[in-house]
This record gives structure tokens, C-alpha cells and sequence, in this order.
């Protein structure tokens, strides 16, 4: 049986798997290799003939190549759900030797909510790559185009405060992203992972990966994308036994928690 990924088959819009290529490899084995070299073609060019250190964004890429570009996820929907395939999706691209990924925020396909793309919005500010991207016949996401009050929210707040907020964070967070980066670069490794990558020997940090994300070594995401969506009042985020600190807080030592055995905390919507 094919390998089909994703459950769409891999030779629509594309070359049959068992094509044999000119030096006589496989089609399955190279599928999106073609890609991956025209990043490398793009980089080697700019460095090597203008001298310059490139920029390129591929959405088509293989493992590896990170070495050579950043990585878009590709065309999504403005749903919770693909939201959520998000993290997931940037966590493989990490592993697959991408780790500049993201994800088009607030959706490429359909239109968006102002609630999900302010959601999305936060969750986006901490892809290592972010950025807001649209299909032409959807409604316009950008963020001053939810500027209104948020309904039935107790405090006046707009859902362009929020989008504020997130990339207020993530520029904040800049210099942590890229010493973790830098690290990444010259020793290998991930920095948008799973949490069981810096926790390996608790078998709880297996579980729940879309809610438990690591920001390089130092630094953890609990990420719910589909908070009062799901139909439940509360949600669990897990921490492995250590000290844990708030990270956006102005409470000193007040904010960390020493968490004395591995386990969950509720999150109430």
C-alpha cells in the first residue's frame, strides 16, 4: 500500500510514485526533493557569486533543508482545527531539519473569525517563523481590521489589543529565539519541539503535544487552540517536576511555582 500522508494521495497534482527519475531513483523517495534543491540553488547563489546572506522562504522542502531556507506550511484553513495542526506541523518541520517554520496565522483558505485570528495571533507570535498570510477572495485579516470592542469581555479590549500584544511578545522574545536558534545552528538539534525532547525519561511528556510545546531549552508553551470551543469548561496543561516561572508577569519570584512531581495544572476557560 502507498504511503499517503495526510490522507490525500500523493500523485495528485504530482508525479506517479514509481516514475524513475534520470539517475534512477524513485519518485516516492524524492518526492519534494525538487524543491529543497532550488532552495539550495537560491542560497548558493547569494552567498556564493553576490556575497550576500539570502533570505528564502520555500513551501516546498525536504529533511535538510533548513540549511538553506525557512519553511511556510503551505495553504490552511481559517478553522480552530488547522490551528491546532499548526503546532504539530511546525514541531515536524523542526525535526525534519527545518527549524525556521510557521504557519500562514489566522488561516489562508476561507474567512476568518476575529476571535480565531486573534487566537491564532498568539499562538503564531511563537512560531520561529510568523506571519499573517491570505487568499485573495477571503476577508481582510490584518490586525487593524479588528479594531472593535470584544463582545460580553468585562474589560474594553478590542481584538486588535490582543494581536498587539502577541507581537509585542514576540519581539520581546527576540533575542532568547535567536541565541536558541544560533545553538540549533551550530550543534543540531530542534527548537520548536515536543516537550519529551528535553524530557525524555517521563512518560507523561508523551502525551497532549499540541498543548506542550518547548522554545528551545529554557522555555515552555502550553498552547489550548481550541479554548471554549471543545465543549469542556477546563483543560490540563502538563509540567514536568521543576521550577516554573511565569514568563509575561511582573511578580518577581511570585511567579514561579515549584512544581514538586510531574503533573497536570488546570487551565479554566
Amino acid at each position: 500500500m502507498k504511503y499517503i500522508p495526510g490522507g490525500r494521495n500523493l500523485e495528485e497534482k504530482g508525479i506517479a510514485l514509481d516514475a524513475i527519475h534520470h539517475d534512477g531513483s524513485v519518485e516516492l523517495d524524492a518526492h519534494s526533493l525538487y524543491g529543497a534543491m532550488q532552495s539550495a540553488a537560491t542560497a548558493n547563489y547569494f552567498t556564493e557569486t553576490l556575497k550576500k546572506r539570502p533570505m528564502t522562504i520555500s513551501r516546498s522542502s525536504f529533511a535538510g533543508s533548513g540549511k538553506f531556507a525557512a519553511r511556510s506550511l503551505g495553504d490552511n484553513y481559517s478553522t480552530y482545527s488547522y490551528l491546532a495542526y499548526s503546532v504539530t506541523g511546525v514541531m515536524a518541520a523542526n525535526i525534519a531539519g527545518t527549524p525556521l517554520a510557521g504557519a500562514d496565522i489566522c488561516g489562508y483558505n476561507g474567512d476568518v473569525t476575529p476571535e480565531l485570528c486573534a487566537r491564532w495571533y498568539t499562538v503564531g507570535s511563537f512560531y520561529p517563523f510568523s506571519r499573517n498570510h491570505n487568499h485573495r477572495d477571503s476577508i481582510a485579516q490584518e490586525p487593524y481590521e479588528f479594531e472593535g470592542r470584544i463582545p460580553h469581555y468585562p474589560v474594553h479590549y478590542s481584538y486588535l489589543d490582543i494581536m498587539r500584544w502577541a507581537m509585542w511578545n514576540k519581539m520581546s522574545l527576540i533575542r532568547y529565539y535567536y541565541s536558541e536558534m544560533s545553538h540549533v545552528q551550530r550543534y543540531g538539534g530542534a527548537f520548536f519541539k515536543p516537550l519529551f525532547f528535553e524530557f525524555p525519561d517521563d512518560p507523561e511528556a508523551y502525551g497532549h503535544q499540541v498543548r506542550n510545546v518547548m522554545l528551545g531549552s529554557h522555555l515552555k508553551l502550553g498552547i489550548i487552540p481550541d479554548f471554549g470551543h471543545s465543549g469542556a469548561s477546563d483543560y490540563q496543561i502538563f509540567f514536568p517536576k521543576g521550577m516554573w516561572c511565569e514568563v509575561f508577569n511582573k511578580k518577581g519570584i511570585d511567579g514561579c511555582t515549584y512544581q514538586s512531581i510531574a503533573g497536570n495544572r488546570n487551565v479554566e476557560s
